[in-house]
């Protein structure tokens, strides 16, 4: 079925017959079956549309079919791991990115591989995701390639600062690893040579010790109330001093998904990654999900 309101509260997948593509659609459809929702397939075709191996005079009828082609062999595939999964797509005519963002607006979450068709080689990630990753009004989870095995247990990591949107992505954390039945580790790393000058100064008198009290503290301030509405979640903190990034890579080698906001304590006005959230994008072997704030309309084009 195609549907223009069929990513309301469904997970949105965007394919484009890569192998990334493939295992970002595999996760999508746990998610969906997990979590009793729809999925939505996205397959954009445009005069941009990737021509790797079919030549530049290719006819139009010629792109058109290989993009009806990579758009049914992902329903196919959907439908082949739960035949009882509600499907629908679109293939909207204009750039991949610009149209999962379009769907973020009402998406429950949308669900990208980390290099597509048209990535370059060498690069840790595709350009769609990254936009997808900086623009979208819901959370992004990127797939990473190849995923590196986990247990069943495997936990959900979160990182934490007391930032509005850290908050978003505790909240995140929490469904995903209740719905999972598997464990939160919270992960609250802080370096003080990536501090401000002026608020490295503050601290230093105070001295260190007395600084990690109080990020202990904005932690548990942090995870207040949401212990208690998530009881058969276990939560294990990991404070450390200790580059975030680097925190949150260790601990994510053997979790199945880490969570970070779009943009931390230490974000710049105007950007929409943050350094932490970009270094673990590129960086992490599970999946990530970059959790934004409250959904602002945006249509793109």
């Amino acid at each position: 079925m195609n549907s223009k309101s069929a990513s309301k509260r469904a997970v949105v997948v965007g394919v484009d017959g890569s192998p990334a593509s493939s295992l970002a659609l595999d996760w999508a459809v746990d998610e969906a079956t997990r979590r009793g929702l729809r999925l939505h397939i996205i397959h954009a075709f445009s005069f941009g549309y990737p021509m790797t191996g079919i030549g530049l005079g290719y006819a139009i009828e010629g792109l058109s079919d290989l993009a009806v082609g990579v758009r049914k062999e992902a329903i196919a595939r959907a439908r082949r791991a739960n035949p009882e999964l509600v499907v629908t797509w679109d293939q909207p005519a204009y750039s991949p990115a610009s149209a999962l963002v379009n769907e973020s607006e009402t998406a429950d979450t949308l669900v990208v591989g980390a290099r597509g068709m048209s990535a370059v080689a060498g690069l840790l990630l595709g350009s769609v995701s990254i936009q997808v990753a900086a623009h979208a009004r819901c959370p992004v989870v990127v797939v990473h390639e190849p995923p590196t095995p986990t247990s069943e247990d495997a936990p959900v990591v979160v990182g934490v600062d007391g930032s509005v949107s850290s908050t978003n992505a505790i909240a995140y954390a929490f469904e995903q690893a209740s719905s999972r039945f598997v464990g939160l580790t919270v992960v609250h790393a802080r370096w003080l040579d990536r501090l401000t000058r002026s608020s490295a100064s503050a601290i230093w008198p105070l001295g260190w010790q007395t600084f990690a009290q109080e990020e202990r503290a904005l932690v548990a301030e942090s995870l207040a109330g949401w212990q208690e509405k998530y009881p058969d979640v276990t939560v294990r903190r990991h404070n450390v001093r200790e580059l975030p990034v680097e925190a949150l890579i260790g601990q994510g080698e053997h979790a199945c998904m880490v969570v970070v906001g779009s943009r931390g304590r230490g974000g710049f006005g105007g950007l929409l990654l943050g350094s932490v959230s970009q270094g673990v994008m590129h960086r992490a072997k599970c999946a990530v999900a970059i959790v934004h704030g409250p959904r602002e309309s945006k249509r793109v084009r």
